[in-house]
């Protein structure tokens, strides 16, 4: 069985499946009936269903193996009418698989061909298309159909790995991104942190420059006027020296 996760992951594009290089011959434009019973199986299925072709009057059409899809998990992911649309892409996988001769693929596309899927048209189908080969059995269907649905399997099974390992390519850069913006966030945090720092230093400095030069300032000053008083003295010995010489001398 495949899940409706591992057909998104599969079919998210169009050319990513390696299957052959070309239809085998009996695959003569199949899956028809089935590709839009996918678009009728619901009356609320909103969207364009794919392009149908004139079903032939003479031979039914080969069939493919048609796996279940959970759309109730997948609807909140991308909606009905997307998830249809993969559906038939995966028939398109399919229909690249199909076998010469008649087997589950014809029966199952000639059912549709009726109009659904049931036990009644499969096994009218199965009435019908082995009086073209007679060696067409219940155990040919069973086996068949089981291959295709192996086969299939192991094709999503490999590109399911493949996008899994793309996503874990994707997730180590997103946490190596993170771990570079973190670290440089730090780098700069501590730079900010070093610059505030040195901000309180500076105003600190500001606040204690006065402090710094008071004393040499206060002593200039002291020393200016000492300057000034023993000038003045000496000055005024001067005056009165002058004083008794004018006096006392003739």
């Amino acid at each position: 069985m495949v899940g409706g996760n591992a057909i998104f992951i599969i079919l998210a594009t169009d050319n990513q499946v390696n299957m052959g290089e070309e239809t085998p011959k009996n695959s003569f434009g199949i899956l028809n009936s089935l590709k839009k019973l996918i678009f009728e199986d619901s009356a609320d299925t909103v969207g364009t269903p794919p392009e149908q072709q004139p079903a032939t009057t003479k031979t039914p059409e080969p069939v493919t193996y048609q796996p279940p899809v959970n759309l109730k998990e997948n609807v909140a992911v991308t909606g009905a009418t997307d998830v249809k649309q993969m559906k038939v892409k995966v028939l398109g996988i399919l229909e690249k698989m199909n076998e010469p001769g008649l087997d589950f693929f014809e029966v199952w596309n000639a059912a549709a061909e009726m109009g659904s899927v049931d036990a009644a048209t499969i096994k009218a189908a199965y009435t019908s298309l082995k009086y073209v080969e007679k060696d067409l059995s219940k155990q040919k269907l069973l086996t068949t159909g089981r291959n295709y649905a192996t086969e299939l399997k192991k094709v999503i099974d490999q590109e399911s790995n493949q996008k899994q390992q793309q996503k874990q390519n994707i997730e180590n850069s997103l946490i190596d991104e993170k771990n570079r913006l973190a670290d440089e966030i730090k780098t700069i945090e501590q730079d900010i942190a070093d610059l505030k720092a040195k901000l309180q230093n500076k105003e600190q400095d500001l606040k204690s420059i006065n402090a710094k030069y008071d004393p040499q300032l206060k002593d200039i000053d002291q020393k200016i006027a000492l300057g000034n008083a023993a000038v003045n003295e000496v000055i005024a010995d001067i005056e009165k020296a002058l004083s008794i010489i004018e006096t006392n001398i003739n």
